[in-house]
Parts: structure tokens; sequence; C-alpha cells
């Protein structure tokens, strides 16, 4: 689901495969996806993703005390009826009201719990200002009937970036409804709700790079961006691809890069992709001293491997 819709937003025409577009960005509005299956395992390392980030993104979605209430709904309908038939339990990831966090739980008996969590605020990234408009995860949603379904609402996702970070919070939350009424996650349904999905042409790059035959496309066009003008996805990303190996062949050195996001995509794309060798030659520089070294390689990150243990809970 995640690969098919990256290659629709990397290599799609407007129109045909998506409907939105802006500076950086292609995307579609409105967008519901789904599998029949919510048994998968996937490398977070092909998207040059780290445990600490699955661990920073964890604590800010995840209200400890929030999840053990939603859990302790899914017990009850078990525990009332034997079977987990009645009501629908969400696990609410909107920002709250106040500043403290935790806004007041609202219940409504017999269809559904929703519980406010932590805010994850906004904060400036440089000129930009990253969560502007709030968290983009709303909601988790646990129902029994008439199939086991988890549901993710989502304010917006990038994908070839976090998106399979954003799914597989979800997967995790699948499991652990699925330990209290029995079911596997590969015998539940899972469905995503967007509003606005999202492939950003240099955030997003690392999905096509780590994969061969879409890095082939990127090498063949790298330096003819422009005769892709009708493919966006393509253009978008073509454009920070290009920067990366016109720095390459200026052999500029990692400490004098301009920007330290260009400057991470760099030293991962060497690593992970040229090979941890190729590095060397762009070690040192002055600007940025402390990121003048090479990456070092990034451990596989299986999705099957991942829970929530880096909040504390109370259950």
């Amino acid at each position: 689901m995640h690969d098919k819709l990256c290659r629709r937003f990397m290599l799609g025409k407007p129109g045909e495969d998506y409907n939105w577009k802006g500076s950086f960005e292609v995307g579609m509005d409105n967008l519901t996806v789904g599998v029949e299956s919510f048994d998968y395992n996937y490398d977070l390392k092909q998207l040059w993703l780290t445990r600490a980030r699955w661990n920073t993104m964890v604590r800010q979605y995840i209200d400890p005390e929030a999840l053990d209430v939603t859990l302790g709904m899914v017990q009850t309908y078990l525990t009332k009826h034997g079977t987990a038939k009645r009501g629908i339990s969400t696990l609410r990831l909107t920002p709250p009201v106040d500043d403290e966090g935790i806004d007041e739980y609202i219940d409504t008996p017999n269809v559904s719990e929703e519980i406010r969590t932590k805010m994850v605020k906004s904060w400036h990234a440089g000129r930009r200002m990253s969560r502007r408009w709030g968290s983009c995860m709303l909601t988790l949603t646990y129902r029994n009937v008439p199939a086991p379904t988890v549901t993710l609402n989502s304010r917006t996702s990038y994908f070839g970036f976090l998106a399979m970070m954003d799914v597989t919070v979800a997967q995790v939350f699948a499991k652990m409804c699925g330990d209290i009424v029995g079911v596997h996650p590969g015998d539940m349904r899972f469905v995503w709700q967007l509003n606005l999905a999202q492939y950003h042409g240099f955030r997003s790059m690392a999905w096509g790079l780590s994969i061969p035959k879409y890095k082939a496309v990127l090498d063949k066009y790298a330096f003819r961006r422009d005769e892709m003008t009708h493919r966006p996805g393509l253009r978008k990303t073509l454009t920070g691809y290009k920067v990366l190996l016109e720095h390459d062949e200026a052999g500029i050195l990692y400490g004098d890069e301009t920007y330290a996001s260009r400057l991470r995509m760099r030293r991962r794309y060497h690593t992970e992709v040229m090979g941890e060798a190729y590095g060397d030659q762009f070690v040192g520089g002055t600007r940025y001293p402390k990121n003048a070294k090479k990456a070092e390689p990034l451990p596989h990150l299986w999705t099957a491997d991942l829970d929530y243990s880096a909040i504390k809970r109370g259950m």
C-alpha cells in the first residue's frame, strides 16, 4: 500500500495519480486506503529512519494514561459480553485545548470513548515552522464488528518518509488490542483516512534512492529535470537529488555544507546507497565540524520489533 502510493506520487501525473501539488510536494486529499490484513514487517532502515526517531514519535503522540483507558474499554467489552462486540474504542491523538497535555475524557456510552493526548507542539525549523497546524495523527480506533479493524485518522503524512512510522504506531495499537480480544493482526483490517497524503521531493527521496529500479530513474534524469514538467513529483525529487550529485562532483566537504538538512541527507545517501567507504572523500570542513564525518551505517529497524516501550504505563 505504502510503496504503491509512493510510486504514484513520484512517477505519476497530476489528475491521474494525484490531485494536488505545492512548492515541494505532491499529494492527494481526502484519501482513504486500506488492507485486508495488518500483518506486515517493513525495514525502516530503507527510509533512513532510526529507533530514536521511533521513540520520539511514540512519546510525542501516545499518552500512557489515555492508552490505558482505551485498552481498558476494549477489556470491558470483552469481560461483559464474552467477546468484544459492542462499542468502538478510540485513542484520540488530537492536541488538547490546554497546555498541560491531557484534556478531559469524553465518554459516549456504548458508542465510543475519545481520549485526548499530549499536545504535539509546533516548532521552528530554520525559517519554516513544523506542525503549524498541530498533530499529524488524530485518532486511532479499534472495533471488533463487523470485522476486526484498526482505523487511523490523520491530518497529513509524508509517504516515503514518516508514513510507515505512522502506520506502525497503528499496528502496535492493533497488537495490544488483539492481545485482549484474541485476534491476531493478520486477521485485522487496517483503514487509513487522511485529509492530505503528501510526497515531499526532498524528505521522501530516501524511498526512491533505496530501491534500485527507482534510483535508476533518478540517475537517468538527474540533469534532465526540465523534461519532467508533466511528472511534478519526479521533477521535485530530481531537484534535490541533482544538488547532492553536484556537491559530490564539486568535492564539497560535509562540514562545509550550507544547510544541515541537506548535510544529513547527503551523508545518509553516501553510506546507505553508495557504500560506507564512499563518504571518506568528503570528511572534513569547518561550518558544521561536529557533523563533518561520514554517517555510520544504520541498523535494520523492522517494524515487527517495535512497541510503545518508550513510554511508561501504569497498567
